[in-house]
């Protein structure tokens, strides 16, 4: 493809602005990618960009307006040598000679594109030879205050964490359309927003966070990230390299950054080394969901990050004790039934049933999954979007997948009326099904079928198990500090069951924990097997409390005796545990 870029001539004097696939806009604000000092320029005045027919010019409802060789528009194609003028500055349309198109673009020059589009560095030398030594480089764009400083600050956090299994120059940024923008080579010219873009993400995989949130502010931005389900003030970057920042992740993620004002979403990825791998495996891909938002100082990003290594794969990494274990297992084992896991939003529902699906011979039956949406994917599963927009709801996606032999059927959530009664009969006429529900406990769990109006009989036939789950936030084993029990700490701990623990554990922070106290979470859980006379009694229409009395001791596990276990055992402090239990 040829080379293009624009000759810029301004009060300035005479410089080259390198034109990419990606668009390039242009204003007076200096989060444009040209930025002119031309008075009857427009903030952001237009922005040019790679069309089917080659490039072109859009004007952004500009006051002044754009002319091309001299005539307004309001769009229009450009061709080689076709002078766009905006005010008194004009900018040239230079096509420069092909490249042999049998030589396809390597990791270095999408790396060199992608630094491109958000340096601060001098633009690069251009293909052709001649047209450089024809138009003089373009000068610097003004320094961000204290960029060393960030850079600095945010090693020093990646380097006091405990994974060491990477550097972030092993880091290869994958954009949306699936091609590698840069590959990490730390030797190349990189820019300062790409520096701490990759610096962040390393920081994000050394400490398992599950988000990152940019948050312009009045005077600077913000950058945060969720670690364990809390939220960790990161770094706060200036105004400049923060927006440049955004326009970088807008780049990867393919998404428009001449729009500031709209909800915006888009993906991109990552590839880095798998040293965890038992299947030999020497990289493990890492996908990232971006949503951007309007606020009043600015668009705020947040980047999930969809993290594989950061669950537990299978049930044995679920930390169960033995008995829960076994109980889980043979419910599992089953040819037919439902399994339910019930909780909070963020409680790791779908983690426990992927955790439980990955051990199921996929080679020997037929597994589908309902999702919304599919994070995860699953080897050897048949794994199906929800999208109501086009008709493919919970219910109409499990009617059909009833009609697909189906062996399992995981589906995501219990929402409405109508899946509930479809899931349920599923697994009372010999398909074994998984789903999750969101209620206060396991008992609560299986009462909220009843309330989406499934038939106690079908309830009772077709009920197996019942999880109630949460997440507890693990004490950082560097920095917990010993302290004796209160009184009534070993009354509610001997009401549980448990007793004799001389000592608890209380939240320091160091710098390992980036200051939390807490390194990595841990599930607790509650179950409910629903035993013969527990089916009696739920088809007598009967209250929680009638329930709990038909519950066999020797398999009924609360979350209280979980919990506190974690603390006896030095794992967890009593407030969190309290917390999640409440």
């Amino acid at each position: 493809m040829a080379a293009a870029y624009l000759e810029v001539k301004d009060s300035q004097g005479v410089r080259r602005v390198e034109l990419e696939d990606g668009p390039l806009t242009v204003g007076r604000n200096f989060t444009n990618l040209l930025v002119l000092e031309d008075i009857h320029a427009g903030r952001f005045h237009c922005v040019f960009e790679k069309g089917p027919q080659g490039y072109q010019v859009r004007d952004l409802d500009t006051r002044s307006g754009t002319r091309v060789n001299g005539t307004p528009v309001r769009q229009a194609n450009l061709s080689n040598g076709d002078v766009v003028s905006i005010g008194k500055t004009e900018l040239k349309l230079v096509i420069a000679a092909a490249a042999d198109p049998s030589e396809p673009a390597d990791a270095s020059e999408l790396m060199d594109q992608m630094a491109e589009l958000v340096s601060t560095q001098e633009t690069p030398e251009p293909p052709a030879a001649a047209a450089a030594a024809a138009v003089p480089e373009a000068p610097p764009r003004r320094a961000v205050l204290g960029a060393n400083e960030y850079e600095r600050h945010l090693r020093e956090r990646a380097e006091a964490l405990p994974d060491r299994s990477f550097t972030e120059s092993q880091i290869t940024l994958i954009n949306a359309r699936g091609k590698i923008a840069h590959a990490g080579d730390h030797k190349a010219n990189i820019s300062d927003a790409l520096l701490n873009l990759r610096l962040i993400m390393l920081i994000c995989f050394r400490s398992r966070a599950t988000d990152i949130h940019v948050e312009p502010k009045a005077d600077d931005v913000h950058v945060r990230i969720r670690v364990d389900g809390g939220m960790i003030d990161l770094v706060h970057l200036s105004k400049e390299l923060g927006v440049r920042l955004l326009s970088l992740v807008k780049v990867l993620g393919d998404i428009d950054i001449a729009q500031r004002n709209i909800v915006q979403e888009g993906h991109f990825s990552a590839r880095v080394p798998d040293r965890r791998s038992s299947l030999g495996a020497s990289e493990r891909r890492v996908d990232y969901r971006l949503s951007f938002a309007p606020t009043m100082h600015g668009q705020k990003l947040v980047i999930r990050i969809l993290d594989a290594a950061n669950a537990p794969l299978y049930i044995d990494d679920l930390q169960l004790p033995a008995k829960a274990r076994q109980i889980i297992q043979q419910a599992s084992n089953q040819e037919s039934g439902m399994l339910l896991v019930s909780g909070p939003t963020g409680s790791g529902k779908t983690t426990t049933l992927y955790a439980i699906l990955r051990g199921i011979d996929v080679s020997q039956y037929n597994v589908v999954t309902i999702e919304d949406p599919v994070e995860i994917q699953l080897e050897g599963v048949t794994q199906i979007p929800v999208n109501d927009a086009q008709g493919n709801s919970f219910s109409a996606l499990l009617r059909s997948v009833l009609r697909q032999d189906p062996d399992v059927i995981l589906v995501g959530e219990m929402r409405d009326a109508e899946t509930a009664r479809v899931g349920v009969q599923a697994g009372m006429t010999g398909h074994l099904v998984f789903s999750t529900v969101h209620s206060r406990d396991a008992m609560s769990g299986m009462f909220r079928l009843l309330d989406l109006g499934v038939e106690p009989y079908v309830v009772a036939s077709a009920l197996q198990l019942v999880i109630a789950q949460r997440l507890v936030r693990q004490l950082c084993a560097s920095c917990k500090t010993a302290v004796a029990p209160t009184p009534e700490q070993i009354k509610r701990m001997a009401d549980a069951g448990i007793g004799d623990v001389p000592k608890l554990f209380i939240p320091k922070g160091c710098r390992r924990c980036l200051g939390t106290g807490h390194l990595g979470r841990h599930a607790i859980f509650e179950l409910v097997v629903v035993t013969p006379a527990l089916r009696e009694t739920i088809l007598k229409n009967p209250s929680v409390q009638e329930c709990r009395k038909t519950l066999d001791p020797a398999n009924y596990i609360t979350l209280a005796e979980s919990g506190y276990r974690l603390i006896a055992d030095g794992l967890a402090d009593f407030d969190e545990v309290e917390k999640a239990i409440a």
